[in-house]
């Protein structure tokens, strides 16, 4: 009878350990996250928002993954912030000025020639803006940003001739990325064309464009170096403006706290990250260039003045259309001539 009894119980033993956990005791299925980008996924920038995917990842105990939509598979360029907005991407990438108009005050960073010294000086600008000034803030209505940054300088790079100075501009038909220069160029007698990033290899090899006004990246990602072999370089760029990621602000607020602080805690190494990756992606295409035989200038000091000079008048009109709409245009303005006064001693 003990013999039996102790047959039966070492059954049941047997039975437990070899069933299958319960279901709540199981790995939870991650939560997926869309993240829509415009750049091809083989670019330095895109290998550090795979490295800082796989961190949330890690951090989340798997409780968060990364889907990446690369080259505007999900949404254009045009359609980031809406789409992100709206939920269509649960993170988007975002470039101000993208989709000209939408954000009056923080247009004022693609203002040219502002004097920006390099990227991470900028970035500390522009955050400081950022927290002085509410109204910076309320363009973002619908989305919570993360890893705000300046972007790389925009530069310009032309296919048939060097320019030096704003007339060398006249009559020429520029590319214009994401608006940049736009009304600045016309004031020089340049016609700015706006053309899709899918499309600028085709308009500059079939002379649609005889130039571009973008950042340097994109000359290499978009595989378009060896059609501009003239640059002109200027300190600091022509126009160095944030970019960031937003996350639909439903979704945001879905997540749980601990998940939240992840994403916040990271969003500082994602920025400087993306600056070093930048500045380093920069470097080895101006080397490429150099080894191309292409033409590099960089106005000389008199240069520069004309250069300024040509584009006040588009700030002086920003400030004069921004303030008549009820915001502190001159305020944001002046304060982003004295932070750069003061990060130039």
């Amino acid at each position: 009878m003990k013999k039996g009894l102790m047959i039966i119980l070492m059954g049941l033993c047997l039975i437990a350990f070899f069933s299958p956990a319960p279901a709540s005791a199981q790995q939870p299925k991650a939560m997926e996250l869309s993240f829509a980008h415009t750049i091809p996924p083989v670019v330095p920038l895109a290998k550090v928002y795979q490295q800082w995917g796989k961190m949330i990842e890690e951090k989340s105990g798997g409780r968060v993954k990364i889907n990446y939509f690369w080259s505007e598979s999900l949404l254009k360029a045009s359609e980031l912030f809406r789409g992100a907005q709206t939920g269509q991407a649960d993170i988007s990438y975002y470039v101000v000025g993208i989709d000209y108009g939408l954000m009056p005050m923080n247009m004022i960073t693609k203002l040219a020639f502002l004097g920006f010294p390099s990227l991470p000086v900028g970035t500390e600008i522009y955050n400081k803006l950022y927290d002085k000034f509410p109204q910076l803030k309320d363009e973002f209505k619908g989305v919570k940003v993360l890893s705000a940054r300046m972007g790389p300088a925009y530069q310009l790079h032309f296919t048939k001739k060097e320019v030096r100075v704003p007339a060398d501009l006249k009559g020429m038909k520029v590319i214009s990325v994401g608006g940049s220069l736009a009304k600045e160029m016309m004031g020089m007698g340049a016609s700015p064309i706006d053309v899709k990033v899918g499309d600028l290899y085709v308009s500059l090899e079939r002379g649609l464009a005889e130039g571009i006004s973008t950042h340097i990246p994109i000359l290499h990602a978009f595989g378009i170096l060896k059609l501009v072999p003239h640059h002109t370089f200027f300190k600091g760029g022509a126009v160095m403006g944030p970019d960031m990621l937003l996350f639909n602000l439903k979704k945001w607020q879905s997540l749980p706290p601990d998940i939240q602080k992840i994403f916040e805690e990271l969003s500082p190494w994602l920025a400087q990250e993306l600056i070093n990756a930048d500045s380093g992606y920069e470097a080895m295409i101006i080397g490429k260039a150099k080894e191309m035989g292409h033409t590099i200038y960089s106005p000389t000091p008199d240069e520069m003045k004309l250069w300024v000079q040509a584009v006040q008048p588009v700030h002086d009109k920003w400030v004069a259309e921004t303030g008549a709409k009820g915001l502190p245009a001159k305020a944001l303005y002046d304060e982003v001539k004295r932070l750069v006064q003061e990060s130039q001693k």
